[in-house]
């Protein structure tokens, strides 16, 4: 297990263990309207500087809870598949901090997917215990984020030999391959780099997001 520098939830780098190896995209309908329906109440919120993802505490005006890690990267995914969308900035206290946090909106189009669900059929239940799995996807290994400048990062891929651009886009992040093909838009640097490695086909392993343009300065 190895240290890495990142970004506090609210701004100070701290050093944190590397043993993250990203999230896991779930394919569980039942999960995607558990956190579709949690979106809505009681709601999320993601730091947008470190893509943290918190939920609202109805009962504290101004507060927020941390999620479990398996809810959190699943927000993460429907963001990143435009199933959720960021809308406005909150100031919000956590955990003994406190900072600014964008909140997380569910666009009708989802909502009405999830009712379909929920309407036409019954949602699947989970495949059985014991039942083959699919062959787990080779990892990408450590992967670079350099923040050349800002609103702009070049990704490494580990040693796969790919990678790809992220820039920042109205509050969003457009990811784009070696190529400058578009290949989607994230919440964050690091989202951007775990949808980067599921778009080359791998799984993504843990991510060091390194700021060159303040190491650098010219």
């Amino acid at each position: 297990m190895t240290g890495t520098v990142q970004d506090a939830l609210f701004g100070d780098p701290v050093t944190v263990e590397t043993d993250d190896h990203g999230p896991a995209a779930t394919q569980d309908p039942r999960e995607v309207a558990r956190i579709v329906a949690s979106a809505q109440e009681p709601g999320f919120l993601v730091v947008e500087r470190t893509g943290h993802v918190l939920r609202v505490d109805p009962a504290r005006p101004g507060c927020a809870d941390a999620v479990s890690r398996h809810d959190g990267d699943t927000v993460v995914q429907l963001l990143d598949t435009g199933h959720l969308r960021l809308g406005g900035t909150h100031h919000v206290h956590h955990n003994g901090s406190e900072g600014p946090a964008r909140s997380v909106l569910v666009p009708k189009a989802t909502r009405d997917m999830v009712s379909r669900w929920d309407h036409l059929r019954p949602i699947p239940e989970r495949a059985p215990a014991g039942q083959p799995k699919k062959a787990p996807q080779r990892s990408t290994g450590v992967i670079g984020v350099d923040v050349v400048e800002p609103g702009k990062a070049l990704v490494i891929l580990g040693t796969t030999g790919e990678g790809g651009t992220v820039l920042r886009d109205e509050g969003r992040y457009r990811v784009e391959n070696d190529h400058g093909a578009l290949v989607g838009h994230a919440s964050s640097y690091r989202a951007a780099a775990r949808l980067l490695a599921r778009y080359h086909g791998f799984t993504p392993g843990p991510v060091e997001i390194e700021h060159e343009h303040r190491t650098y300065r010219r």
